[in-house]
């Protein structure tokens, strides 16, 4: 037969179960403490990370984010991150100043929904790029070299022969007229040889500071831009270059003459110049961008562009560019262009700051 416990025993059981309950209550808020404190942390670390992510539940709705204002600018291939249908790989992108930027895409799954993440690969994309267009210009310099100073030689001897004809042909017009027009040939095939060689050599530049607004300035005054073209030069004064100013003038002159030539037949032709600082590689450089509201180039043309001796000018040599980016490579700088059919082009320069 069993007995009742006695009032003593109750109270010390009940005692004892009031601290083992408050001992579990002060743990709970401890570790809700604990867990409030790294979830804080992880917020944090997830808010400084240099990549953009999502993670969305079964249906698609938004759960966390770390760009939960989103990414002002438009994706060009599909819809953004966070919406259905979005691709993975690279995406191409333009933020709200027009500008080019290229992100690798991530997609993955969870147990109940899935994790996307949004990294800048600007800079590698476009070295990348630039390192596959530096080894075929290299060897197509290598080979017009070759074909250069095979020319060089007999060329010289057409240009004196073409002089004495000239001047033996004084008195007579019509034929001194055609002898002329045969010097005439003759002086730009030279130049192509020179512009062939110079394309070809090894660069090493001087570099100093170079102010970026007053350098362009400059240039332009002394290309022979026409008066009819509109000039905004939108360069801040403090923007400078660590560059070699002979090498980058070619350049600079190079553009500026590639821009009057598509707006030769616009309405209102107008250049825009503008500048903004990046950091590459943990370097600060200033990121320029040389505007036209000319022709533009089909994106067909536009993969051939730097490859020398293609001109979409007629009349031209076709190494402008193709010389324009071994001065840029020469210099650890970064240049590309993208343009529109009939709304013009966008050159873009990278080059470290001073």
């Amino acid at each position: 037969m069993s007995t009742a416990p006695e009032p003593r025993q109750l109270m010390e059981a009940f005692e004892a179960f009031t601290a083992a309950s408050q001992q579990l209550q002060e743990r709970y808020e401890a570790l809700q403490g604990q867990l409030g404190r790294l979830q804080s942390e992880l917020e944090t670390v997830i808010e400084a990370v240099p990549f953009a992510i999502w993670v969305l539940g079964e249906e698609g709705e938004l759960r966390f984010s770390n760009r939960t204002e989103g990414m002002p600018g438009s994706f060009q291939d599909g819809p953004p991150p966070w919406e259905t249908g979005a691709p993975a790989g690279l995406r191409h992108f333009k933020d709200p100043q027009g500008r080019e930027r290229f992100f690798e895409q991530e997609i993955r799954p969870t147990g109940s929904g899935r994790i996307i993440t949004l990294r800048d690969v600007t800079e590698a994309h476009l070295r990348a790029q630039q390192a596959t267009r530096e080894e075929r210009l290299q060897a197509m310099g290598l080979m017009a070299a070759e074909l250069a100073h095979e020319i060089r030689n007999p060329l010289g001897s057409l240009a004196l022969f073409a002089g004495m004809l000239v001047e033996d042909l004084q008195a007579q017009p019509a034929q001194l007229e055609l002898a002329q027009r045969v010097q005439e040939s003759v002086q730009r095939m030279n130049t192509l040889v020179t512009n062939t060689l110079t394309f070809s050599r090894d660069l090493t530049p001087r570099v100093s500071p170079l102010p970026l607004a007053a350098f362009w300035n400059s240039i332009k005054a002394s290309s022979g831009l026409p008066e009819a073209i509109a000039w905004d030069n939108l360069v801040p004064e403090e923007a400078h270059w660590s560059a070699d100013p002979d090498l980058i003038r070619q350049v600079a002159v190079n553009l500026l003459q590639n821009a009057a030539r598509a707006m030769e037949d616009r309405e209102a032709p107008r250049l825009v110049l503008s500048a903004a600082p990046e950091t590459l590689d943990g370097i600060p450089h200033w990121h320029l961008v040389l505007e036209d509201n000319g022709c533009g180039v089909p994106q067909e043309t536009l993969a051939r562009i730097f490859d020398p001796f293609f001109s979409t000018f007629g009349g031209g040599t076709g190494l402008g560019l193709a010389v324009s980016h071994r001065i840029l490579v020469a210099h650890g700088g970064l240049l590309h262009l993208e343009s529109r059919v009939d709304e013009g082009t966008k050159v873009h320069l990278r080059l470290p700051a001073a």
